[in-house]
């Protein structure tokens, strides 16, 4: 039994695909057919049942699985260790993202770590905060920069606030709307909307504070650009609520008031899976991130005693 079939086995099991494991792995689907024949022969038992639609898991296979990803995990471990003893770092760290992170520069950061550990691999992804949370339980990331509140994503998780900007209106200049110091929330539902795109983080934690006071949004217009959305607030199409780092970057001329009279927050936050193993790719990348965050916190600190 080869390790490369316990892997192979493992990445079948998670798409229910030969193909999507293949594109995993770098494999052609006729190479992973080859070794999950091979594996079953070894076993004496069938560990995928194929159809034409997936590829299920047999009760034998769980088993097999089961043990497959023990070993896989220990053989990972074995590795790290070594590259922690001798000091280089290799691998990949996978890291999940949300648009927008606020004025971190996240960009610059993974630039930084690229620049101390050339020899590791970045791969970063952007999807909601509920999927980011999703493959973080399954390690299929390693960290995540997420919209969620530390105090409050449970114990599973560990995660360290970034940064919290401000959900805020945005309208064409003289809009009457915003004629206020502030928009409330029920002033909103007379106003076409324009929204962000389709499941983002941004439109999903917008919808579900809106849902929370019996209030549905009117969108008129989803584009896939916040700067679309910018765009069309600034022609009087509609009006946007958008984080305030975001509205208040350049672009077409438009006015811009906060939610009120309680100011709704976008949390950006650095989380990870809190009892898990981390590689040391892994490891040293969030460990430059808190330290990021810590001085930029005392950086904050020290701009707000000397004003």
């Amino acid at each position: 039994m080869e390790l490369r079939h316990l892997r192979t086995l493992v990445a079948v099991a998670r798409h229910r695909s030969f193909t999507k494991a293949g594109e995993e792995l770098h494999l052609a689907q006729s190479a992973i057919s080859q070794q999950m024949r091979r594996l079953e022969e070894e076993l004496g038992v069938q560990v995928l049942r194929r159809s034409s639609r997936s590829v299920e898991v047999t009760p034998e296979g769980r088993l097999v699985l089961d043990y497959a990803k023990r070993v896989i995990a220990e053989v990972d471990g074995l590795h790290s260790e070594l590259e922690e003893l001798t000091g280089l770092l290799r691998g990949k760290v996978s890291i999940g993202a949300t648009f927008p992170h606020g004025p971190y520069d996240l960009p610059g950061m993974l630039a930084e770590f690229r620049a101390r550990h050339p020899a590791v691999t970045i791969h970063m992804l952007e999807d909601t905060a509920d999927a980011m949370l999703a493959m973080l339980r399954r390690d299929e990331l390693d960290c995540a920069f997420a919209p969620a509140d530390p105090d409050a994503i449970g114990n599973e998780f560990a995660a360290t606030l970034l940064w919290e900007d401000e959900f805020v209106v945005v309208a064409r200049p003289g809009h009457p709307l915003l004629q206020d110091r502030f928009v409330t929330w029920e002033a909103l539902t007379s106003e076409d909307m324009i929204a962000y795109r389709d499941n983002s983080a941004l439109r999903t934690r917008f919808e579900r504070t809106i849902g929370q006071r019996g209030i549905e949004p009117r969108n008129a217009f989803v584009c896939t650009e916040m700067a679309a959305v910018r765009a069309l607030a600034s022609k009087g199409l509609g009006i946007a609520v958008l984080p305030r780092s975001v509205a208040e970057q350049p672009g077409p001329p438009i006015a811009v008031r906060p939610i009120g009279p309680e100011p709704v927050t976008w949390p950006v936050a650095l989380v990870w899976r809190a009892d898990r193993r981390q590689p040391p790719a892994a490891k040293a990348f969030i460990k430059l991130m808190l330290e990021s965050a810590e001085a930029d916190a005392a950086d904050d600190e020290i701009r707000r005693i000397a004003a």
